[in-house]
């Protein structure tokens, strides 16, 4: 529930039907959730290359 509502949080569009996505975002949830962190993990640890001079 948690990644659903942190993906709702950071949608750039409007969400015009809550019920629509709701149920879409939660029936795709357990397919989505190990991409969504591993990129986030990623983004954490090899983000910043240029800054760090990597």
């Amino acid at each position: 529930m948690d990644y659903v509502f942190d993906a709702m949080r950071k949608s750039p569009s409007d969400i015009r039907n809550i019920r629509a996505y709701m149920l879409t975002a939660l029936y795709n949830a357990p397919a989505t959730i190990d991409n969504y962190y591993s990129a986030l993990v990623n983004h954490d640890l090899y983000g910043d290359q240029e800054t760090k001079g990597w």
